[in-house]
């Protein structure tokens, strides 16, 4: 009777999570939605945020537009990117997961490249391992060449269901933790930077609700939040 009584909870549980892995539900949802996120350092103080506007481009895919600023409001820089849903997973332009310090090292550059997907799958359960993502970008500068970012997405699992409560609300969420390597190479010259990252995605929003980003050694190293939808 107990484990009845629990699967039946856990089951429960995850029916808003459920409802929500629709494309059509989502894509309709997220037409002209504002989601505002604040980026914080290790110690919790923000350093800046990312302003994410949508706009819905066909029955299946969702554009973004990016903007980020530093503590001050001062603009940081803008980017496109998109999500698509083909009613088995939803696929998000690998540029919307350049880390905040990538990004400012790039802010007074022009970075293109063929958009490449990171897949989230609509079934998304516990326990499931996702598929890795690789991105390559060129740097160019008044058009000129000045090199390239390549980011690495490896090792995605789905740890668990949360429901994470902050300043937008409360949502329905699955901790994925994954690894991240990104080479930002100019001139020839560039270093990787190997981080680990913990985010708590929401299929409702198809985007983290919060993430966490740690060095190589475990150190926080950042957070980032969604603090309002508009």
């Amino acid at each position: 009777m107990k484990k009845l009584l629990a699967a039946a909870v856990a089951v429960t549980m995850l029916m808003p999570l459920a409802k929500a892995q629709s494309c059509s539900d989502f894509i309709n949802a997220s037409n002209g939605e504002k989601l505002v996120y604040s980026n914080m350092d290790a110690k919790g103080k923000e350093t800046g945020q990312i302003t994410y506007t949508s706009t819905k481009k066909d029955a299946s895919t969702v554009g973004y537009h990016t903007e980020m600023t530093d503590k001050n409001g001062k603009s940081m820089g803008s980017s496109d990117s998109e999500i698509k849903c083909n009613g088995d997973a939803l696929r998000i332009d690998m540029k919307s997961f350049v880390p905040p310090a990538s990004a400012k090292q790039l802010e007074k550059m022009e970075v293109s490249g063929e958009a490449k997907y990171l897949i989230y799958p609509l079934n998304v359960k516990a326990g499931q391992t996702l598929e890795d993502g690789t991105m390559t970008m060129n740097i160019t500068n008044d058009g000129h060449q000045m090199g390239d970012m390549q980011m690495d997405i490896t090792n995605r699992k789905v740890e668990q269901a949360e429901t994470v409560t902050g300043p937008a609300g409360s949502f329905d969420c699955f901790r994925i933790s994954y690894d991240a390597m990104v080479k930002v190479k100019m001139m020839g010259i560039g270093f990787p930077v190997h981080m680990h990252v913990i985010e708590w995605f929401s299929p409702k929003i198809a985007r983290p609700v919060k993430s966490e980003t740690y060095t190589k050694n475990g150190k926080l190293a950042g957070t980032m939040q969604l603090v309002s939808i508009n």
